[in-house]
């Protein structure tokens, strides 16, 4: 009996070390997209940090498009820091994002263990671990590895057929992740359609469902008490008055924001087939885009095997493949209209789980039965095993590196821009070519006080101004305005107050393609005056000229 026990603690040991070696590398690959001297750009980033002062501030409003839960976890870390550095309580945000991405890895274990044993449950870690998307989303303080975590714990729990009452822990959590992201409720759909296949469709199921649901509900309350009372709409999303406007620029324009605009409107001026085509068509074409790069540079392989190895379970439990299925399918399914709009990979993320248990029954039929064909002997199939760990390293390794690494005298020449603008222009300017993505870092940073005593409700958070917090007569106030070409953007640019447009040597802006000559051609129209050169100013890499706009001069040169 002591002999057993022994073997069985080394066992667990052995795992232990597995994943403390896995979680290492994982690390490493995260640290190496991140330098903790540089602010981060992604602006979702500010909007979170500041939804944490507003939480310490005793302010619990939320954000037009964004939840809570996320801001609310960041919060109490803040407390043990007392800066006027913004970069400080940035830094915070990095190195929790990281942190949950990293001990997301054992939960990806249990999970996978629901399906194989010890040894294909580490390699399912492994894929997790070193996946280079997930890695690099890591480092930039946002709320995808906290929601990613959220859906796998409560995964781990709804497929527990041994344990009963663990599906309750498991809508527990799906309103954990309501908190986390506005579109919880389809988790919830997804978790209610599980629990049927898991525990079969009878009438006393079906009454403890009910209870589930409720237990969401009111889990979730709060929050949607919070976003009736503020928006009049306990689903409120900043874009659901014109979401079916088209196109993702009308969503963030000054001009165009308060524009109403529903499917039926679609559909009565372009019909049926045109809605069919561009919210249907287009979104699955994006959709399957997103995938493909998404999937690069190892699961592209794996997934299309395991899709079809999934069609015929060998080893694993068949009601938990069709959980993962549906998971998928509704996941997928349920942004094909928003990648019609905006294809952003960011929304699909969590499905990354679950598409590297399809992935593990490849490699799992490939070792385990493939390999007894020819004779193999476990320790070569062993072998077999690292090696293909081996190659998911370097494959990883290399795509990280080489996509994302960053560029510290970009970052720093940005930096510059910034401030330079900040402390020499007032005013609104347009960004043509992601030019002013650290302009909010530069306003935060220079206003302490300001971002420490943020409150949401009382700043408006217009759809398009995000970047604007601190916007006043006297500071450089970032805006998107839409229009079809130069001599609209310039009529609409009187009217809305628009003094400069600020664009890159290389815009490659699906929002302005009428302005991509510009920068080269600036002199050619008389009504821009450039009064700022980057490359003049002696930058190297970040190249951008700023015109200011002379509404008397276009006047007079349409006349």
């Amino acid at each position: 009996m002591n002999n057993s026990l022994s073997l069985k603690k080394s066992h667990i040991t052995t795992i232990v070390i597995c994943l403390l070696v896995i979680s290492s590398i994982s690390v490493g690959f995260k640290l190496s997209q991140v330098d903790f001297t540089e602010p981060s750009i992604s602006e979702d980033t500010y909007v979170y940090i500041l939804g944490a002062f507003s939480i310490i501030n005793g302010d619990f409003s939320q954000p037009d498009r964004k939840a809570l839960g996320w801001s609310i976890f960041i919060s109490p870390f803040y407390l043990f820091v007392d800066s006027t550095d913004f970069l400080h309580y940035l830094n915070i945000t990095r190195i929790l994002s990281i942190s949950i991405s990293t001990i997301t890895i054992i939960p990806m274990y249990i999970l996978a263990r629901r399906f194989f044993d010890e040894k294909y449950s580490l390699v399912a870690s492994c894929l997790f671990a070193f996946e280079p998307h997930l890695n690099i989303n890591s480092v930039f303080g946002l709320s995808e590895p906290i929601f990613i975590l959220a859906i796998i714990l409560s995964t781990i729990f709804i497929l527990q057929k041994n344990h009963s009452w663990y599906f309750y822990l498991s809508f527990l959590l799906v309103g954990v992740v309501w908190w986390i992201r506005v579109n919880g409720f389809i988790i919830v759909v997804i978790l209610s359609i599980i629990f049927f296949i898991v525990y079969k469709p009878t009438p006393k199921n079906f009454f403890k469902c009910l209870l589930c649901i409720a237990l969401v509900i009111i889990i979730v309350s709060p929050v949607l008490i919070q976003r009736y009372d503020q928006f009049g709409d306990p689903l409120y999303f900043a874009f659901s008055d014109n979401y079916f406007i088209g196109d993702d620029i009308r969503h963030f324009s000054e001009n165009t924001k308060d524009i109403q605009y529903s499917a039926s409107d679609y559909i009565q001026d372009n019909g049926i087939i045109g809605f069919a085509e561009r919210f249907g068509l287009t979104g699955f074409g994006n959709l399957a885009s997103s995938l493909l790069k998404m999937l690069f540079p190892y699961l592209i392989i794996l997934v299309p095997f395991g899709i079809l190895f999934s069609l015929r379970t060998f080893a694993q439990d068949r009601d938990y493949i069709k959980s993962i299925w549906i998971l998928l399918l509704i996941s997928i399914g349920s942004v094909v209209i928003q990648f019609s709009i905006a294809p952003d990979m960011r929304f699909i993320y969590h499905t990354f789980p679950f598409l590297i248990i399809l992935s593990t029954i490849v490699i799992q039929r490939i070792v385990k039965h493939g390999l007894s064909t020819f004779s193999f002997s476990e320790k070569q199939k062993n072998f077999f095993l690292v090696g293909i760990i081996c190659v998911v390293i370097i494959l990883s390794g290399t795509f990280t590196l080489r996509i994302d690494t960053p560029d510290k005298l970009l970052s720093q020449e940005r930096i510059e821009f910034s401030k330079i603008l900040t402390q020499k222009f007032n005013g609104k300017i347009l960004d043509v070519g992601d030019t002013l993505r650290l302009l909010t870092y530069t306003q935060l940073q220079n206003s302490p006080n300001l971002f420490k005593e943020f409150k949401i409700s009382t700043y408006d958070f217009v759809v398009g101004r995000q970047s604007n917090i601190f916007a006043s007569e006297n500071m450089l106030e970032r805006t998107v305005l839409y229009a079809q070409s130069l001599d609209e953007l310039i009529e609409i640019g009187k009217e809305y107050d628009l003094k400069y447009i600020a664009i890159n040597e290389k815009p490659q802006s699906v929002w302005y393609p009428y302005l991509s000559t510009i920068y080269d051609e600036g002199e050619n129209y008389p009504f821009l005056t450039k009064v700022l050169d980057t490359e003049k100013m002696g930058f190297k890499k970040f190249k951008v000229k700023v015109f200011e706009i002379n509404y008397n001069k276009f006047i007079l040169n349409e006349t």
